[in-house]
């Protein structure tokens, strides 16, 4: 009988933590207006680009949700992406084919990248229990399930949580070639799930050439090996050859900065050389807890800051315990030698080429597997507790997120928004980015004005002239007769704004200081109406 309740209880065990990671992942899914990226990767899966948003021309925000609408097929999202992007197409791809069959909202998109999340935590499951044992693959889902770095990846309408799921199979099947299941099915899995990782995200290639470095290096190091040297090349090959279609784009992307110039940070020589460790450390406390830190005071920056720390150290000191007494965790571990060769990797281009890919710790996305299936190993030889408290703080932190109160989007959106939609008066708002890369962050403003602000209209112009300036409206009689108030927003506008705005029948004058917060300016008017002067009767003959 005890046989049989360990049983049930292995049986349910996946069951039971998918639940969790599902509830996790989809619990307020859509209450956070989408984000720059997010916007980028609607645009080019509905097959479309951003110089689609119509300029000069007052709506209502709510009509800019129409340029959302008509996904176009899987064909001319590959095209959208290849042209105005600089990322590989299946994920954009596939991306279409779902919005086609769900439809397009906040929600469908971001339910995409759940999927592909708990996908994922069912190929941690297997990766932890292919290099360890059963209880390893039941700690690193469980691990995952409830990780803020893994629900973060899930919840964001990008390819990410795809790469990662990839990736993890890719991981199961090159462990068990590893370790001698040599089936031809092994072989050409392992072979088509690389070359569909590389399809998904160009990063994806540091789990790829980690996986051929460490393999090689096993060959080499193990001389009794070598006549098994073919077969692993030859399969090297092949995903080298399924990869070959799509290189000469992947050149031409390279060869353009394209996306990623903020990568390229000039600061002090010291700052170039410590940050980026600093900011890895930042990452992987990341994937353990993440308590609120931005746009709060001082005091709850701190507080939350040093908490987050502790919790690291105390879990992270109990881990160290673990790997000295787990045998199959050590320098030469196929799994602990993938993980930090993708580091290397990502240090090598961030020292090397100038990149400094430890900016983002979305960016860390394929050393995330294996630093998930090591930490769930070392937890097999820890206290109960250590795992309880692990796997609460990764729902503590997503309670945080899922409020908005920790791990804000970028250029806060909702901050913008809700700023933008405050006032009770009529208000205009005139949208200004200076070049296309911007407009995606003046949109993501106009979608999170809030849906009950019905008297807002909306343009996007040219920059405003610093002096006084009168704006070019095709429907400028839309613009209500009464007094109201007028909002300027240019991202990253470095001139004053002008001290007089000039509509075709008010008068505009600046109200407070401009706003420099969010990676934008902002400037508040009120306008008020040119009334008709009323003339004195002419004196009687």
């Amino acid at each position: 009988m005890p046989k049989l309740r360990l049983t049930i209880q292995s049986r349910w065990q996946l069951p039971l933590i998918l639940l969790l990671a599902a509830l996790l992942r989809l619990w307020r899914l859509e209450a956070k207006p989408l984000w720059v990226d997010e916007l980028y990767t609607t645009f080019y899966s509905l097959g479309k680009n951003l110089a689609d948003i119509p300029l000069d021309t007052l709506r209502a925000p709510a009509d800019y949700w129409t340029l959302l609408d008509r996904p176009g097929t899987p064909w001319q999202a590959a095209q959208a992406v290849t042209l105005h992007s600089n990322h590989p197409p299946l994920f954009f791809m596939a991306m279409s084919g779902w919005l086609q069959g769900v439809g397009i909202s906040v929600w469908s998109l971001r339910a995409f990248a759940v999927l592909w999340g708990i996908a994922a935590v069912v190929g941690v499951f297997y990766l932890g229990r292919r290099v360890g044992r059963p209880r390893a693959g039941t700690l690193a889902a469980l691990l995952m399930a409830v990780s803020p770095y893994g629900i973060y990846l899930s919840q964001e309408a990008r390819h990410y949580s795809l790469a990662v799921a990839i990736a993890l199979f890719s991981l199961v099947n090159w462990i068990a070639l590893l370790q001698g299941d040599r089936s031809p099915p092994r072989w050409l899995s392992w072979i088509g799930l690389n070359a569909l990782g590389l399809y998904v995200h160009y990063f994806y290639g540091f789990s790829v050439l980690a996986q051929w470095l460490v393999t090689i290096g096993r060959l080499l190091w193990r001389r009794h090996r070598r006549p098994q040297t073919l077969p692993w090349l030859l399969a090297m090959g092949g995903t080298a050859l399924l990869y070959l279609p799509w290189l000469p784009t992947a050149i031409t992307h390279f060869q353009s900065e394209g996306g990623t110039g903020w990568l390229s940070q000039s600061a002090p020589l010291w700052q170039t050389l410590i940050m980026p460790w600093l900011q890895s450390l930042v990452a992987l406390l990341f994937m353990l807890v993440l308590l609120p830190v931005e746009q709060v005071p001082l005091w709850v920056t701190v507080t939350s800051a040093l908490i987050m720390l502790g919790v690291f150290g105390l879990v992270l000191r109990h881990l160290i315990k673990g790997w000295h007494r787990e045998p199959l965790l050590d320098m030469w571990s196929p799994l602990v030698s993938y993980g930090l060769t993708v580091f290397g990797i990502m240090l090598a281009i961030t020292y090397g080429l100038g990149k400094d890919l430890t900016l983002a710790p979305r960016y860390f996305f394929m050393a995330y597997p294996a630093v998930t299936v090591v930490a769930a190993m070392a937890l097999t030889r820890c206290r109960r507790w250590v795992v309880v408290v692990a796997i609460a703080v990764g729902i503590i932190s997503q309670l945080f997120i899922s409020h908005d109160l920790a791990l804000l989007k970028p250029y806060l959106p909702g901050n913008v928004g809700r700023r933008l939609g405050a006032d009770p008066q009529p208000t205009i708002v005139l949208m200004a980015p200076q070049r296309d890369s911007y407009r995606a962050r003046a949109l993501s403003y106009v979608l999170a004005i809030p849906a009950n602000k019905k008297d807002i209209q909306v343009a996007f112009t040219a920059p405003a002239s610093p002096e006084s300036w009168q704006p070019i409206l095709t429907n400028s009689d839309a613009i209500p007769t009464d007094d109201l108030m007028l909002w300027l927003v240019e991202p990253k506008r470095l001139a004053p704004f002008p001290l007089t705005v000039t509509l075709p029948a008010h008068t505009c004058v600046p109200v407070g200081e401009r706003i420099k917060t969010e990676g934008t300016r902002q400037q508040n008017y009120q306008c008020s109406a040119q009334r008709a002067q009323k003339l004195d009767p002419l004196p009687a003959p």
